[in-house]
Order: structure tokens, then C-alpha cells, then sequence
């Protein structure tokens, strides 16, 4: 027993002299405790290359943690949780990033971490006598192109919708497509009346607040119905999914059966299928503006496609990581590294990028034998390279790289001083330089205060170091007076940055 006793004390004692990093979770609007939320310590990046791990638990029953034997070194302090944006200490804005704590062998801290509800939109779908109307899907979009559903909602007895779960930002809603009782359909409508998106009005959703007034007039108009056979031999069953700018639809069917989706407005649609056991597809896209019954989808083999690396002066091939992920008119799938020299893909539009050797980068990803198609979708993105991969044997997506790939660094100061763990955003003001990097890039300062982006496309970047962005578009640099740095070929340029303090 007084072993046991002893031991118990030795533990005690250890503990004492180790670092301690404890505190509390609350909703930052009520003050209410937030129970089973994930609490990490995760470190920064050290100046000697030496890593230290990320450490994690979960908040007891009144939002309490404590996380004992900390080893010594800079770490931020990050809650999270479903329906929550991040809270961390030091946090200045709801949508910001936290600040790092320095821990030591006689430190104790105790944080008070306060979560903010993510927003959301709310409104009314009416008719033409502003009288509201139940049952009707509605669906929010980001404020920019290419469309992407972000949040869905659907109306109560008085017409109410509300859409949750948004991150702050300007955001679209558009009603859809649906049929009444009495036979009569509503067409795809954007609030607060218009059939087009440039007519859309956005909404500003902010955190731990509801958007209101976000109402839709709906248009009304003549709905149809999509179906046809699914060609491919028995006994097979296939998935089949009917995807739109505002909705996305799947049923089974089996092989030599007939798929049928209602509803339907006129509007480009995609129809993809595939096989159960994975080994047949089909694909197809069309603008539908009437009853059709006979579009049939024949399911064959997937389509090989070859990954060709290019370099300039060079003819031999290079290894290359590549990423991507398929999308149709609704949204996009999880990102996936495609096995390359060869994989097999399914047909239809895909999202593509590629890391090649820090010292080059990506100026074009595309597939040879292919022309890419957008009969379908408003706008591109500028963040990735789009590749079309036809339903047939055998595709040729090119990559071409090229050498002289250039380098940012420099140290963030605030005073005349170093900051450790200081966000650095890096965003390409050219379009080209976007999609080769996949968007805009951010790194975290090391225990030092030094940063390093490298793998860089020559030309002009916006550059900003702050602390109370999380993300960042063209109106955040604007508004963290970012400067502009250039990347020239084959150098590496010093570039040391003020860090921004919101006011």
C-alpha cells in the first residue's frame, strides 16, 4: 500500500514540473459549457526541424480539459466541434485564427475557449400572391462561380426555410425545382426573383447569427420527367445519378431496367452510372427542356487514362504525385492521388493538380485526345485544372511541367520583433498562378518567426501575415494591406512582413 502511495506522489510530483495547459469550453453567445468538444495542442513549426506531436482530448461533462505533461515549446490551442467555427486562444475575431502559447516546464495556463455557432440563412418561398409555400427545396451557394451547393434547406407550413452550418460569407439561394398537388411545377428560382445568377441577390451570413429576409418569389413553369434504360448485361445492378446545378438524385436500377427521375426543369443535366462491383460506367450530359424517355446509358469499361509528364528540352518521364476528383453539376467528391502512369477513371468532368519538384511547377494539365466541354456549368474554377475524360478505352491526360521555380521567404515581424506561429498567406494575382498552385497557399511561421514558400510559378503574389484570417480572397488582402511580392525564375526573393492587426 504505501508503495502504491509513493508511486502515486512520485506521479503527482512528475507532473508538477511538467507543463500544464488546462481550461475551459463555452458557446460564446450563452456562456453555456460545451461538453465532448475535441481540444488539440498542436505545435508549431520548429526552427531546428525537431517535431514535436500534436496532442488531443475531448471536454468533460461542464467543458473542462487539462492536458498535463506538455513538452516545452510553442503551441496553438484549437477547439472544435460539428456546427461550430474553431475557437482558440488568443482568437480576436470570430472568423480569425488563434495566437500561440509558450509552454515550459513551470507553466500552468488555464484558457477560457469560446466557440462561435456557425450562420445561418433564413427566409420565406412565396407565391405570386406572397403567400408562403410548404415543402419547397431550397439550396445556398457560395457568392461565386462555379456554382457549388453548400447548404440545403426546405420550407415549413408558412414557408419558412433556414439554412445552417455557414461559414461567414456572401452566399446565393435559389429555390427548386418542384411539383405542387395540383399538377403545377415551380421552377429553379433565385432569390428574390430571378431565373438568372447574375440577378441573384447575396446574403452576408455572419457567425452566431440567423440572415434573415432571405425570400424567394418563385416562378412557376412546366416540369418533366428524365428516363431510359440502363444497357449493360444482366444480372448487373448500377447506381445511377442525375445531377443539376440544384439538385443531385440516385437510384439503383438493375441492368436491362429503366431509370426514371420527375420533377425536372429545363436545364443541363448529367447522367452518370456505374456498375456495383465497380467495373462498368456510363455517362452522359444534355440540355433537357421536355419529356424524354428514351435516354438510355450504356455501360461499358471505364476508361484508362495514361499520364504523360512533359518537360521541357526533356523527353523522359518524371515522377510526379497528381491528385483530383471528379464533379458533376451538384458538387464535387473527395480529392484522391490518382495512380499514374495509368489509371482507370470515370468518365466526365474531373478537377486536377500535380506536385512536382520544389524546385519546378505546373503550367498545364490536359487531356490530349479531349476537348473540354462546359455546355453545363457558369463559370470555371481557378483552382484547379479541369480535364474532360470521354467514355471510351483509352485517354492521354498531359502534364507539363516546368524548371525555374522560385522562392519567397523572409521573417514576419511586429515592433521590430520576431513572431512565432504567424499565419502567412500567399495569393497569385494571376489567374495561371492560381490554378498551379491549387488557390492561394498559407504556411505557418516557424518558432523563429521565418517563413519559406517555394515550387513558385514566376510573377506578382499578395502577400499577408495576420493572425485574424483563417482564409483569405481579393477583399481581405484589401483589407490586411497586403504588398506585393515577385517571384522571379530560378531565385529565391527575401521578402520580410509587418504583421497585420485588425483594428
Amino acid at each position: 500500500m504505501r508503495g502504491r502511495q509513493l508511486l502515486f506522489c512520485l506521479l503527482i510530483a512528475a507532473a508538477a514540473r511538467a507543463g500544464v495547459v488546462q481550461g475551459t469550453v463555452q458557446e460564446y453567445a450563452s456562456g453555456y459549457a460545451l461538453s465532448r468538444t475535441v481540444v488539440r495542442l498542436i505545435p508549431v513549426p520548429r526552427a531546428d526541424n525537431i517535431n514535436l506531436k500534436e496532442l488531443q482530448l475531448r471536454t468533460a461533462g461542464v467543458g473542462q480539459f487539462v492536458f498535463f505533461n506538455v513538452p516545452d515549446g510553442y503551441y496553438f490551442l484549437i477547439a472544435t466541434r460539428n456546427g461550430y467555427f474553431p475557437g482558440a486562444y488568443g482568437q480576436r475575431r470570430p472568423n480569425g485564427q488563434g495566437t500561440p502559447i509558450f509552454v515550459t516546464r513551470d507553466s500552468d495556463l488555464f484558457a477560457q475557449l469560446r466557440m462561435h455557432r456557425k450562420g445561418a440563412i433564413t427566409g420565406r418561398v412565396l407565391d405570386e400572391n406572397n403567400v408562403g409555400m410548404e415543402g419547397i427545396p431550397v439550396v445556398a451557394y457560395r457568392a461565386r462561380l462555379p456554382l457549388r451547393v453548400v447548404g440545403e434547406g426546405i420550407s415549413d407550413d408558412r414557408g419558412v426555410y433556414r439554412i445552417h452550418g455557414l461559414d461567414a460569407g456572401k452566399y446565393w439561394v435559389r429555390a427548386t425545382s418542384h411539383t405542387l398537388e395540383d399538377g403545377s411545377g415551380i421552377l429553379p428560382t433565385f432569390g428574390p426573383e430571378s431565373r438568372e445568377v447574375r440577378e441573384a441577390r447575396a446574403h452576408d451570413v455572419r457567425l452566431d447569427e440567423d440572415t434573415p429576409d432571405a425570400d424567394v418569389h418563385v416562378e412557376f413553369g412546366r416540369l418533366f420527367i428524365l428516363s431510359g434504360l440502363v444497357d449493360c448485361p444482366p444480372p448487373g445492378l448500377a447506381k445511377v445519378t442525375l445531377s443539376s446545378e440544384t439538385m443531385r438524385r440516385t437510384t439503383q436500377v438493375g441492368c436491362g431496367g429503366k431509370y426514371s427521375f420527375p420533377d425536372l426543369a429545363p436545364a443541363v443535366y448529367e447522367v452518370s452510372a456505374v456498375l456495383t462491383d465497380g467495373t462498368l460506367s456510363g455517362f452522359f450530359e444534355a440540355f433537357f427542356d421536355r419529356p424524354i424517355s428514351n435516354a438510355t446509358v450504356r455501360l461499358e469499361p471505364s476508361p484508362s487514362v495514361e499520364f504523360v509528364t512533359r518537360r521541357a528540352g526533356s523527353s523522359s518521364r518524371m515522377p510526379i504525385t497528381v491528385t483530383g476528383r471528379r464533379y458533376d453539376l451538384y458538387d464535387a467528391e473527395q480529392e484522391q492521388q490518382i495512380q499514374t502512369p495509368r489509371a482507370t477513371l470515370t468518365a466526365g468532368h474531373w478537377e486536377m493538380s500535380a506536385q512536382p519538384a520544389p524546385d519546378q511547377y505546373i503550367e498545364s494539365i490536359v487531356n490530349r485526345l479531349s476537348q473540354l466541354r462546359h455546355p453545363s456549368q457558369t463559370g470555371q474554377s481557378v483552382e484547379w485544372y479541369e480535364v474532360f475524360i470521354e467514355m471510351r478505352g483509352v485517354d492521354q491526360v498531359v502534364i507539363n511541367v516546368a524548371d525555374g521555380a522560385g522562392k519567397l521567404a523572409g521573417s514576419v515581424l511586429h515592433d521590430a520583433k520576431a513572431v512565432p506561429g504567424a499565419p502567412v498567406f500567399l495569393w497569385p494575382l494571376s489567374e495561371a498562378g492560381r490554378r498551379s498552385l491549387k488557390g492561394y497557399r498559407m504556411v505557418i511561421a516557424d518558432t523563429d518567426g521565418k517563413y519559406q514558400f517555394e515550387g513558385l510559378p514566376p510573377g506578382d503574389y499578395a502577400m499577408l501575415a495576420t493572425y485574424d484570417f483563417t482564409e483569405i480572397d481579393e477583399s481581405s488582402l484589401n483589407e490586411g494591406l497586403a504588398i506585393t511580392v515577385h517571384a522571379t525564375e530560378s531565385q529565391k526573393t527575401s521578402a520580410d512582413l509587418p504583421l497585420w492587426v485588425s483594428p
